[in-house]
């Protein structure tokens, strides 16, 4: 895993350099460039979410809790990482408003998202009070 990381980071930081070169003549082209490695990071990172969502599973079923909470925690996060990848995007770009505008509906959604973890927290806590 660390190795990967390492990898993935060596990638990241040859990207970033051949996008600042390129971006001197053709600064569309140095963008494209920097918006691959992202989603190709973001893939790379997603595939390795099933090991981590087959771990929570098996504790969530060991503690009792209810499997369903799991699935809006991994919304909210697969969601952060998603709004944060098009925020950092937006400012690649010098879209400053735009990104602002991206992260709240984001932090909204997320909101909306959350919503039946808060509602199963209330009713636990109602029951033990």
């Amino acid at each position: 895993m660390e190795a990967e990381l390492i990898r993935i980071a060596a990638i990241g930081i040859v990207t970033a350099v051949m996008a600042v070169v390129v971006s001197q003549k053709q600064p569309e082209l140095g963008m494209l460039i920097s918006a691959a490695f992202g989603i190709m990071a973001l893939i790379v990172a997603f595939g390795k979410a099933g090991a981590i969502i087959g771990l929570l599973e098996n504790i969530i079923g060991q503690a009792g809790i209810d499997s369903k909470l799991l699935v809006p925690v991994l919304k909210v996060t697969g969601m952060a990482y998603i709004a944060q990848f098009a925020v950092d995007t937006c400012k690649d770009v010098g879209q400053n408003a735009i990104a602002s505008r991206v992260e709240i509906v984001g932090k909204i959604m997320m909101l909306v998202v959350a919503v039946p973890i808060a509602t199963s927290l209330i009713r636990i806590i109602s029951t033990i009070i």
